[in-house]
């Protein structure tokens, strides 16, 4: 079993449906009979001859740029963070590579997962999930899945290809929901309008950024103090044998980026599921870190690109997940993180360079450093800031 979080002392959540506030770090559980008021009806479509015409109804709504998505769960996947790591790749984001230090965490890690799903909802205005083979999901999954239909107040939809599971018709006699029996039933709740999403967003749900990347893709250099030259390019192409792609200068990005910029910005979307992690990089990458924004909503806008906004807010939203809200809106990766964003780098193509003879600081992690933060915690080492078992 795993250690309780490694973060100070919190109490359970709290949450005020009045006015949505939320004390001490949440925790994927649900309690029948404790449904915040005004949530929007549970649906369940029922399939019981597993005709495909339902499934392809279900995967054909989604679309996440109205703020949909259709999760499949992976097949015969039990582990608690199982569904939740299916949720986030049907929100595009990909997990680390399996082997990879910051993978394994990922594998045992069922809070931070599921504070994961429930930032990225929150942040990229996911407002409907279908589930399909919902008969086959555990007591547990649905126990996560009804916690985070609490906590973001999403529509879920629940296509289930056979007899209900005794875990959700019990769940359903504490439950307000809707059923859907025939097809046309089940297009409507499939498709039911959702309000229109805001203006102006960064179109991330178009990244479609291949992962494992290519071998040989183009790449980046992390920003430094100095711009870098096209001397300085050429000879970081050179040493990393592929093409280096330039930047902005940091603090110049428009509102709208150029192409180089909105590649890299896909990847950060696409190929990061931590949201701390995602918006490091991205503040890296657009200055943020030598002239912090102001906290006033309007002066933020104007100082933070498009393509960051969400990536910055989830980071947010996942800190007061973790009970950690403060007065900022900027990530603070923990110590122990350094190592998980130095991969998330690597898998954005994103890499140091300080010129001719210079080797890579962004060096893949030691065999130290590849240890679950739990282990070496049990060592005496310091909190974890950003994750939790």
């Amino acid at each position: 079993m795993m250690p309780p979080p490694r973060t100070a002392a919190v109490s359970e959540t709290t949450t005020d449906s009045s006015d949505d506030t939320t004390t001490g770090s949440w925790k994927p559980t649900w309690s029948p009979g404790h449904t915040r008021p005004g949530l929007p009806p549970l649906t369940v479509v029922h399939d019981p001859h597993d005709d495909h015409a339902f499934m392809a109804a279900a995967l054909d709504a989604h679309t996440p740029a109205t703020g949909r998505i259709t999760v499949h769960p992976t097949p015969v996947a039990r582990a608690p963070a199982s569904l939740a790591h299916d949720l986030l790749r049907s929100m595009g984001k990909h997990l680390p590579l399996a082997g990879s230090g910051d993978g394994t965490y990922w594998t045992g890690n069922t809070e931070t997962a599921w504070r994961a799903v429930a930032a990225w909802m929150l942040a990229l205005r996911t407002g409907h999930v279908i589930v399909t083979r919902a008969h086959r999901i555990s007591s547990r999954h649905f126990e996560y899945l009804f916690a985070l239909r609490e906590r973001t107040q999403i529509r879920l939809t629940l296509l289930c290809h056979g007899p209900l599971p005794p875990a959700l018709a019990t769940a359903l006699a504490t439950l307000r929901y809707d059923e859907a029996h025939t097809l046309a039933a089940a297009h409507r709740a499939f498709t039911t309008p959702a309000p229109p999403p805001p203006t102006g967003r960064f179109a991330w749900w178009e990244a479609g950024e291949q992962f494992p990347p290519r071998e040989g893709e183009p790449c980046f250099l992390l920003p430094t103090r100095r711009t870098p030259g096209r001397g300085v390019i050429e000879a970081a192409a050179h040493h990393l044998g592929r093409e280096v792609l330039p930047l902005p200068a940091a603090g110049r990005f428009p509102p709208e980026p150029d192409e180089p910029t909105a590649l890299l910005a896909h990847r950060l979307h696409a190929r990061i599921a931590h949201p701390v992690h995602a918006a490091a990089l991205a503040v890296r990458i657009f200055g943020a870190q030598t002239d912090p924004p102001a906290r006033t909503s309007q002066r933020r806008e104007m100082r933070t690109p498009s393509w960051a906004v969400d990536l910055l807010q989830a980071a947010g939203f996942f800190r007061q997940l973790e009970g950690r809200a403060d007065n900022t809106f900027l990530p603070h990766p923990g110590s122990w993180d350094h190592t998980a964003v130095t991969e998330a780098a690597h898998a954005c193509g994103l890499h140091e360079y300080q010129g001719r003879g210079a080797k890579r600081r962004l060096a893949a992690p030691s065999s130290r450093s590849r240890q679950p933060a739990a282990a070496r915690s049990s060592a005496g080492g310091p909190p974890t800031p950003g994750r939790a078992a």
